[in-house]
């Protein structure tokens, strides 16, 4: 529940500038957590499950239970950013608590969507990704 209202403020902040709660985030944590979702999205593209399975939280492989069953959910659920085209990626920020990265995602087909990766910062500072979610829009690239 308390993602669901968080995304509906997202949606508005969409529009607001970016800046509004950076400095949540370090200019470290920001890099780190880019290349978190940066290096998935690449693994995805390369069919490399496990690279892909240990860049998610503990809770989310064992939820999943094997890096197979996890490419097969993004394949089959999440396929915009399987096999994606094109990628802009927003600067992490904290929305109600909760550190996300925003990925403009332009699919094989030429759609756009936007990405909400939900990281999480682990004991040893490192950052994985605990859930994605996907929005549809209406524009189309060429």
């Amino acid at each position: 529940m308390k993602r669901l209202l968080v995304m509906a403020g997202l949606l508005s902040a969409l529009a607001a500038p970016l800046c509004r709660a950076m400095d949540a985030i370090t200019t470290a944590d920001a890099i780190a957590i880019h290349e978190v979702v940066e290096s998935q999205l690449e693994a995805f593209a390369n069919d490399d499950a496990n690279s892909a399975f240990e860049l998610a939280t503990p809770e989310k492989r064992m939820i999943l239970g094997s890096a197979d069953r996890f490419l097969r959910l993004i394949k089959e659920q999440y396929n915009p950013i399987y096999r994606y085209r094109n990628t802009i990626f927003m600067r992490p920020e904290v929305i109600e608590g909760e550190p996300i990265q925003i990925v403009r995602v332009t699919d094989s087909e030429g759609k756009v969507w936007v990405a909400v990766f939900w990281m999480q910062q682990e004991d040893d500072s490192s950052w994985k990704v605990d859930g994605c979610q996907l929005f549809e829009t209406s524009s189309i690239s060429t």
